[in-house]
């Protein structure tokens, strides 16, 4: 639990210090969007990008366990979507980000420093493997449901055009492309834009946080929390109890995996709703609110779930 709380809570000390900023007035709207402007076209293009390209191409293509955490991946994201529409009555765009919420965790930020403290390092490759299928499948999934229910007035064929435009040209989806490209190069980063996209991926998260923060400060914390509670219950649900049960299920009962890459990634499921689902939710500017809830309100959860989770499998 200690371990726990020692990651944990300084992830909470920088979303506390943006919320004061903001209701202090240290920080506009205007401050906030800005922040959040950088975390989606600079800081966090650069982490992902360097979560892929430095690792060899053949590391990154396991397939049977990419495949396995996949489809466990898209069907509680499928569920989060459908159960969101069903209960809430929300937009195709509001689906999509409830979706991603119950699909994609805090794996870089959270889930990983957390695993390999508790597994070893043997255990960060499963964990990174997870976060690539995140990045490449479930994301793109996201915003291209995000795109075309921005572009929704048109034929069906300019709705595809600008939706699929839309996603090409999303800084997530680049990184992503050009991490995996230059892996397949084998070839090293060069020193200078190492240490360039170093010095901007290790910005994403404390800047994200931070902004996260200031976004609650728009109304006192307990409304806010009390007005979205539903359905950010709804998401921190899906993300922390049926994800990984899905999980241990598609790698135990549909596919052979090993033991230790299992636990790893029922681990890696386990982790909090993702702070880039909020960062895209305030990019698009729908959902913004309750999404910075739900990754609030998961994070507090998983101190104890992941704990008991932890001591159950290891």
């Amino acid at each position: 639990m200690n371990s726990v709380l020692g990651v944990t809570l300084p992830f909470f000390a920088l979303i506390g210090c943006g919320y004061l900023a903001a209701r202090r007035n240290f920080l506009s709207d205007d401050g906030v969007k800005g922040l959040n402007t950088f975390v989606f076209y600079f800081a966090l293009p650069c982490l992902i990008f360097l979560a892929l390209a430095p690792r060899p191409f053949a590391d990154i293509v396991n397939w049977t366990y990419m495949v396995s955490y996949g489809l466990a991946g898209l069907l509680i994201f499928a569920l989060g979507a459908a159960s969101s529409r069903l209960l809430f009555k929300g937009s195709l765009s509001i689906c999509a980000l409830q979706g991603q919420a119950a699909s994609v965790g805090n794996v870089g930020f959270l889930a990983l420093p957390l695993i390999v403290g508790v597994l070893g390092t043997d255990a960060a490759l499963p964990v990174v493997l997870a976060f690539t299928v995140d990045l490449v499948v479930l994301v793109p999934l996201s915003i291209a449901l995000l795109e075309i229910d921005r572009h929704n007035d048109g034929t069906h064929m300019d709705i595809l055009v600008k939706a699929g435009r839309g996603v090409v040209f999303n800084p997530f989806v680049l990184s992503i492309a050009a991490g995996v490209a230059w892996s397949a190069t084998g070839w090293a980063i060069p020193g200078p834009v190492e240490s360039f996209t170093e010095l901007l991926g290790k910005a994403a998260a404390p800047t994200a946080l931070f902004a996260l923060g200031a976004t609650l400060a728009g109304r006192p914390i307990l409304e806010t929390m009390a007005d979205a509670m539903a359905e950010s219950l709804h998401m921190s649900t899906a993300k922390l109890f049926i994800h990984p049960l899905l999980v241990w299920v598609s790698m135990t009962m549909l596919f052979d995996i090993p033991d230790a890459w299992v636990t790893a990634a029922v681990l890696t499921a386990a982790a909090p709703v993702a702070g880039n689902v909020y960062i895209i939710a305030s990019n698009y500017d729908v959902y913004a609110l309750r999404a910075s809830t739900a990754v609030l309100i998961s994070t507090a959860i998983a101190v104890v779930s992941f704990s008991a989770l932890v001591a159950f499998l290891v």
